[in-house]
């Protein structure tokens, strides 16, 4: 797996460096990862536990990207400076390194500023801004730098620019349970985009359709979407995007019940994550296997594979992740009959989601709720529950859910 600065970007440091500059920056690398050899005698036993009590290794990504920007002020040009600081944003957002992709895309809204001919780069690290907000949930400070961003590339009539926007809209709108604004927006993204030249990016909004689709239960129309950009992300060998497909055919199958093919999937998705160090796909497939084997009535793997995910999506700081994830253990521990545990795991991620202003999710933890008062004979509860997910499904237009939870209304009324 990829843990260094060098191992990530090493293919494309001759486009920014002389090599003599690379040979210069492996030596400042190879200076700074130096440890002090043994453990020096005269520290107390005391202070030396106190020291040396968090035993996790130690990620030197966020300090070697550092020291790699800092070297690059000094050797670089202004133009190639900001080109490299745009390249590395992009590599944290992939590893889920959030806080240092925005300070990234901040710095370089900073160096353009200077140099009015590079709005069109300015407007590219908004909508990068935008999707790292995105990915915390924080919904307003993303779509304000989406609209920030759609602005400049109005204004240089930048149409791929445009799409991506919407593309990240849509992506917004799909979280929030808007689906309705979210199709619009995928649809619209698809408008502005040439089939020969923007193969990447079309296949980007198709999967996203995919998805939204697959939230609705259409699976046939989820599995037409993945398959046209599975064969775009083939042809192009996109190992990040190959993995991401791999992972919503595995969600598209678990949905369906066909376990082993979701898992298969899965697998799939794991193992280019595991290669390519892309921590925040890894988490979700984590997160997806958790699921699986708990409704393999696997507890022991269930178990394991949400703890595992829930460790990546705390480091990485993903709070849509790590609400589902609550919800799965809640599902666990119910299915063992720990029910106090149960209730309380689905209550946190009731609340979590409350506070993201994820509505899909929220309404799935309601209705596993539901199932746990059922089974506890607490059956105004179960109704209660049942129905509040019912009214929230209703409105995201989840015909699936509602027909599933109507059913098991009748069950118990």
């Amino acid at each position: 797996m990829p843990n260094t600065t060098l191992d990530i970007i090493f293919n494309i440091l001759s486009n920014f460096f002389s090599k003599k500059q690379i040979s210069e920056f492996e030596e400042l690398l190879k200076k700074s990862s130096v440890k002090a050899k043994g453990s020096p005698s005269f520290i107390p036993a005391s202070e030396k536990e106190q020291l040396y009590s968090n035993t996790r290794q130690e990620n030197t990504f966020n300090a070697e990207i550092e020291l790699l920007i800092t070297f690059a002020s000094k050797k670089l040009k202004p133009l190639k400076f900001i080109e490299l600081l745009l390249y590395l944003g992009e590599i944290c957002i992939s590893r889920g390194e959030l806080e240092t992709a925005s300070q990234i895309f901040e710095r370089t809204l900073t160096a353009v500023e200077k140099y009015p001919s590079l709005e069109n780069i300015a407007a590219y690290s908004m909508l990068a801004l935008g999707e790292v907000y995105s990915r915390q949930a924080q919904w307003e400070k993303s779509i304000d730098s989406i609209s920030q961003a759609k602005k400049l590339f109005n204004k240089h009539k930048d149409i791929r620019g445009l799409a991506k926007c919407n593309n990240l809209l849509g992506t917004i709108y799909g979280d929030k349970g808007n689906f309705k604004k979210a199709r619009s927006s995928f649809e619209n993204s698809l408008t502005f985009l040439n089939p020969r030249t923007d193969v990447a990016l079309i296949g980007m909004v198709e999967m996203n359709l995919g998805i939204l689709s697959n939230m609705q239960g259409k699976h046939d129309e989820a599995l037409f979407y993945y398959q046209r950009a599975l064969i775009k992300y083939d042809r192009l060998k996109d190992t990040r995007r190959i993995s991401q497909l791999r992972h919503n055919l595995g969600m598209l199958h678990a949905q369906k019940g066909e376990y082993e093919a979701a898992l298969k999937e899965f697998d799939g998705s794991i193992n280019i994550a595991i290669k390519a160090d892309y921590l925040p796909d890894l988490a979700l497939s984590y997160l997806s296997k958790a699921f699986v084997y708990a409704q393999l009535d696997d507890f022991p793997l269930a178990t394991a594979f949400a703890d595992k995910s829930m460790d990546i999506c705390y480091k990485i700081n993903d709070r849509l992740s790590i609400a589902d994830l609550y919800k799965i253990k809640g599902i666990i521990e119910r299915k063992l009959k720990h029910y106090d545990m149960a209730e309380s795991y689905f209550m946190t991620s009731l609340r979590i989601n409350s506070e993201l202003g994820n509505p899909l999710n929220h309404a799935e933890t309601l209705f596993e709720l539901g199932i746990l008062y059922i089974e506890v004979k607490m059956k105004e509860k179960a109704i209660r529950q049942l129905k509040s997910a019912l009214t929230m499904f209703k409105k995201m237009e989840t015909g699936f859910m509602v027909k599933k939870i109507n059913d098991l209304l009748l069950t118990i009324d």
